[in-house]
Parts: C-alpha cells; structure tokens; sequence
C-alpha cells in the first residue's frame, strides 16, 4: 500500500518495488514517466520550468517588436514634418 489513497495515517515509502496499490486496490507501476527519463524533472518542476521560459521568450518578443515608433509617438514637430512629407509638401 504506497499509492495515495493509503490505509495507513502516512503512506508507505517503497524505494525498490514494481508496483504500488493504494486503498482503492488501484495498482500502477513504480517505474519513472518519459519527463522524468529524459529530463530529470517530476511534472511540477517541468511545468514551472515550461512557463518560467514562456513567459522569458513572451518578455523577450514584447521588448523586440514593442520598440518601434508610430506616427503617434513622434514628437510635435516630427508630426509636422510627417504630415507634409504624407501629403506631398
């Protein structure tokens, strides 16, 4: 009985077994998923390192494609010079 949930008030810790049960009789096997074989990592780490770079590439792109200027950021006079060189004077 090491699945969750246990009979006991702490479930049992089971380093070397194959399969663990729980009080349901609901059995799985002990063995590692593919996140943890490949990457070293349980679900939640993996996730909080998957959103902690999603948001570093979401700040990344706002800082590139949010430092150009449009006509309505320019200064007065660069308005000025703008609207005549738009119009044809």
């Amino acid at each position: 009985d090491c699945g969750v949930p246990s009979a006991f008030n702490e479930a049992p810790k089971c380093e070397y077994c194959t399969m663990c049960c729980n009080a349901k009789n609901d059995c799985y096997p002990t063995e590692d998923t593919s996140v943890e074989k490949h990457l070293g990592l349980n679900y939640g780490s993996f996730a909080a390192v998957f959103f902690a770079v999603l948001i570093l590439i979401c700040g990344r792109a706002a800082l590139f494609f949010g430092t150009s200027t449009t006509p309505s950021e320019r200064r007065p006079e660069e308005n000025d010079t703008y609207a005549l060189s738009r119009i044809g004077k």
